[in-house]
Order: structure tokens, then C-alpha cells, then sequence
């Protein structure tokens, strides 16, 4: 046990504000396909209305959080969509920053690297059974491989630092990657 962090937790929601913009985005160019096709074929828009409809589906668990994508506690760490896994499990962290495509305006892409010491169907305590549907909408992680997991920190409501430095206080190790200001 870890006494300094007894009784207390970290969770952090998804944000909601860049899944917005992109939907947004996405619904005008799906809402002016439609009525472009309803104007010359003067069809009804089935191919546009059910890519609308896909989008609003596929990123419905961004849009409007119900559950934290990501909740630190003393037993280890769970992942909306994924279970709850023991720090135990933890082999190596390590923490990745980008910029996004070269455009020093945008923010970076931070990720955690994890990989872990058993394949996931050992190390998952507490599976996260969700809805059938559930692995078809927006997800902060990605299994790669047997024992590989990918966390996106980047949209998440905290800062990804933040997320790290929580991550680190539950390991009670620093994990490896850039610190401070990276420009």
C-alpha cells in the first residue's frame, strides 16, 4: 500500500470542445452533400444522412461524457471501454510529445506509451463491460499487440502534464520523456 496516496483518486473526462468543431465541420459537409443531392438527382440523401448519423454515433461518448475516460486510483488505473489494471501490470511508461503537423499553433499530441508484463487478458481486473456498440465509438486508447497500450492524452479535459504527474505519483516512479516546456 501507498500511504501517501490512500483514499484518494485522479480521474480526468473527455473534452469535448476539438470533437465539436471536427463534428460541426463534418455535419456542414455531410448537410451540403445531402442537399447538393437533393438538388440534382432530386434523390433523397441516404449516403449523407447515414454519414451524419455514423458521426453523431461514433464520437457520442466524447460528446457528451457520462463516465471519466481515465480514473487513477490506489488499485491502478482504469480506461473507458477497457477495465481496470493493476499498477502491478505496469512494466514501462514512457511519455511522447509531438506537435501536430508542423503548425506550431495547433497543440501537441501527447501520448503514453505503456507496456506491461502479461498479455491483456491477465492483467485486465475489471473489464469494462459496456454496450455491444461501445468498441465502434471514440476511444483515448489503443491495444497494440498482446502486452502494448497507447493512451492519448491530448483530449482529454487535463492538461496531458497533469495526467503524467498523476500517473507518476500513483507508480511512485517518474516515467521517462520530455519534462518541462517543450517548444
Amino acid at each position: 500500500m501507498r500511504p501517501h496516496v490512500l483514499g484518494r483518486s485522479f480521474t480526468s473526462q473527455f473534452d469535448p470542445r476539438p470533437a465539436w468543431a471536427f463534428v460541426w465541420v463534418g455535419l456542414g459537409l455531410f448537410g451540403m452533400a445531402a442537399l447538393g443531392t437533393m438538388v440534382l438527382v432530386r434523390t433523397i440523401p441516404i449516403a449523407p444522412i447515414g454519414c451524419m448519423l455514423a458521426l453523431l454515433f461514433h464520437f457520442a461518448p466524447v460528446l457528451k461524457p457520462s463516465k471519466p475516460a481515465i480514473e487513477l486510483c490506489e488499485d491502478g488505473f482504469r480506461l473507458d471501454g477497457l477495465g481496470l489494471i493493476p499498477w502491478q501490470a505496469i512494466g514501462q511508461i514512457t511519455y511522447l510529445e509531438r506537435p501536430q503537423a508542423r503548425l506550431m499553433s495547433l497543440p501537441k499530441i501527447a501520448v503514453l506509451e505503456i507496456d506491461l508484463v502479461a498479455r491483456f487478458s491477465l492483467v485486465i481486473v475489471r473489464p469494462d463491460h459496456g454496450p455491444f456498440w461501445r468498441r465502434w465509438q471514440a476511444r483515448h486508447w489503443r491495444k497494440l499487440g498482446d502486452k502494448h497500450l497507447t493512451v492519448l492524452l491530448s483530449g482529454l479535459a487535463d492538461p496531458p502534464r497533469e495526467i503524467r504527474h498523476a500517473f507518476e505519483i500513483f507508480m511512485d516512479e517518474a516515467i521517462s520523456g520530455p519534462r518541462g516546456l517543450i517548444i
